[in-house]
């Protein structure tokens, strides 16, 4: 009989990723080798399916549906990919869910009680909270008898200082928890798991991890713990990213509201759906789409983006001391030759000694050997890091 399996359900803002795993390839340490992995992403709108099996063969679906019904979706997977590849039953459901809030700072079983409490902190992730419920529904309702786990986006940087998560606003609210919490833990903790063959003890110093994608952020790290990290409270803060806005100005909120009579919907919808690289070209939050246009305002919309990632990593360098080695992963960061030449070019003056050769063909050391900081392009596996936590839950 197949050994048992471990199925990873990664529901983002524009994409369901998705890995099983042979749960005896989970004890750890290292990242274990899935047996299937792919994604479903949306391009314009058009839900394309692709994977790779246990045997290195990739293929790809198209579908006439949009992207976006979760549902049919995980039967679609477990229909079409994972049933008829005669993989073992599946001993447990992992899901990438956004926001754990105060209280979920490691893996969890979903209960019915944990199942409400992360639908309490819905308006947290708007983009993302609720996607990755509707996937836990959906698993579950496929697969009552295996165990639904959830795998949080924030506990990486739970090992953040106070003084990292403070707001400058009257104590009682960040008594209450209106703090920064930070995302995309899933992401950074697999570059720690990365690094260390890469950088050898240099793994330990001034890391600058920048997960560039639909959603954006960066992370600096120190001996592989998070120290500081773009996004706040909610995933709208930071870097620019393809629909939201990242950092601006609070008092321009507070203008829009009582000058300009929008309501906290409007602001809400312009923030995380209109802005970004979507609302500085009017075209696409797509990167691909804009670089493959030669409008004006799909060009000023890529050089905002890289702007602002070349920022945050400046300041990320001076929360965490230097900059001893830059890392590029998310979807942009690993596939996006000319997000990296423009960040690294900008950070030229921290030492950074792009390799254009390197760089285009997409290696993972895209720096010349002799560079005092190396970058990489390095891709994630957040799925990987869930059937770690997911694995040790169930031991």
């Amino acid at each position: 009989m197949p050994a048992p399996t471990l199925l990873c359900l990664n529901t983002g803002s524009a994409s369901l990723k998705f890995a099983l795993f042979n749960l005896a390839d989970c004890a750890g340490p290292q990242l274990p080798t899935a047996q299937l992995r792919g994604e479903i992403d949306s391009h314009d709108g058009q839900a394309t399916l692709r994977w790779t099996d246990a045997q290195g063969q990739s293929r790809r679906t198209a579908s006439a549906e949009p992207r976006g019904d979760i549902p049919a979706e995980v039967d679609a997977l477990l229909d079409t990919l994972i049933t008829p590849a005669g993989c073992g039953p599946i001993a447990a459901v992992a899901h990438r869910i956004v926001h754990g809030g105060t209280r979920f700072t490691s893996a969890q079983r979903i209960s019915a009680a944990v199942r409400a409490a992360l639908d309490d902190l819905r308006s947290l992730a708007p983009l993302h909270q609720g996607p990755g419920l509707a996937g836990v529904d959906a698993a579950a309702a496929r697969l009552p008898a295996v165990p639904q786990i959830a795998c949080f986006d924030t506990a990486f940087h739970a090992t953040q200082t106070d003084l990292s998560r403070r707001y400058a606003i009257p104590r009682q609210w960040h008594d209450k928890g209106f703090k920064r919490y930070g995302f995309h833990g899933l992401s950074y903790d697999a570059m720690t798991h990365k690094l260390p063959p890469l950088l050898g003890a240099r793994a330990q110093g001034a890391v600058v991890v920048a997960h560039l994608g639909g959603g954006a952020s960066l992370c600096g790290l120190r001996q592989l713990r998070s120290v500081s990290t773009t996004m706040g409270f909610t995933a709208l803060d930071g870097v620019v990213m393809s629909t939201r806005s990242g950092a601006i100005d609070p008092g321009l909120v507070l203008h829009w509201i009582t000058e300009e009579h929008l309501d906290a919907q409007q602001v809400t919808s312009m923030l995380y759906h209109d802005s970004g690289l979507k609302g500085v070209s009017g075209i696409s939050g797509d990167l691909r789409t804009l670089e493959a246009s030669a409008e004006a305002h799909a060009q000023e919309a890529i050089a905002v983006f890289a702007a602002s990632v070349a920022h945050h990593i400046g300041a990320l360098a001076a929360d965490i001391g230097g900059l001893e080695a830059l890392v590029f992963t998310g979807g942009i960061g690993t596939h996006s030759a000319r997000v990296r030449l423009e960040v690294c070019n900008a950070l030229s003056w921290l030492g950074l000694r792009l390799d254009p050769l390197a760089n285009v063909a997409g290696q993972p050391c895209i720096t010349h050997g002799d560079s005092p900081v190396p970058a990489y392009a390095l891709p994630t596996d957040e799925e990987g890091i869930m059937a770690l936590q997911a694995a040790a839950l169930l031991r």
